[in-house]
């Protein structure tokens, strides 16, 4: 008998140390929550610096021309729309020559290519949504602001680029030397 009242000993501590383990190992369950905030950006716009090409003195007057590229960004988060205008100021000359600057109603806007998406909503050229080019663009001197690009409500949370043509045309017998204009981009929150 003492052998069977070992293995009930032997059984009982067992299955209370199995009661134990089971106790001790069983996972613990507690909620928690994981928060992520977005904040929302801004509008920009901008363009690259354009370095016309070099000319020789001449008498009778010439156009240059060359490409510069607007980029614009809308971080908002909401696609409400948006606009982008670009102008030009004088060309301020410098030199030893005396030269005089070129008037701002020189530099013009020739042509303007239809926006590349960068990054975020697709370009759609379907009519008035955009991004695209207004379809009340007017080409001409940059002395005044020129709407290039637009997304109407609903379209243009993205980035994108957009090519302008643009031509000086340079007075004949403008002096040797550099003549300096400054480029405004404007984004507004109206498309």
């Amino acid at each position: 008998m003492d052998t069977l009242k070992g293995a009930r000993r032997l059984t009982l501590g067992l299955g209370a140390a199995a009661l134990l383990v089971g106790a001790i190992a069983a996972p613990v369950a507690a909620a928690g929550t994981v928060t992520q905030q977005i904040t929302a950006g801004g509008l920009t716009a901008s363009v690259s610096d354009l370095n016309l090409p070099s000319v020789a003195y001449r008498n009778a007057a010439r156009d240059v021309s060359g490409t510069m590229v607007i980029t614009a960004d809308d971080s908002r988060g909401l696609p409400l729309g948006w606009s982008v205008t670009v102008q030009g100021s004088a060309f301020v000359y410098s030199g030893a020559a005396g030269g005089t600057n070129i008037p701002a109603t020189a530099f013009a806007l020739t042509s303007a290519q239809q926006p590349v998406h960068i990054a975020g909503q697709a370009v759609s050229l379907t009519a008035a949504t955009g991004p695209q080019i207004p379809p009340e663009i007017i080409y001409g001197s940059l002395a005044v602001p020129i709407k290039t690009i637009r997304a109407t409500a609903a379209y243009g949370a993205g980035t994108y680029s957009q090519d302008l043509v643009v031509t000086l045309t340079i007075p004949g017998q403008s002096q040797v030397g550099t003549y300096t204009g400054t480029l405004t981009t404007t984004i507004s929150a109206t498309p």
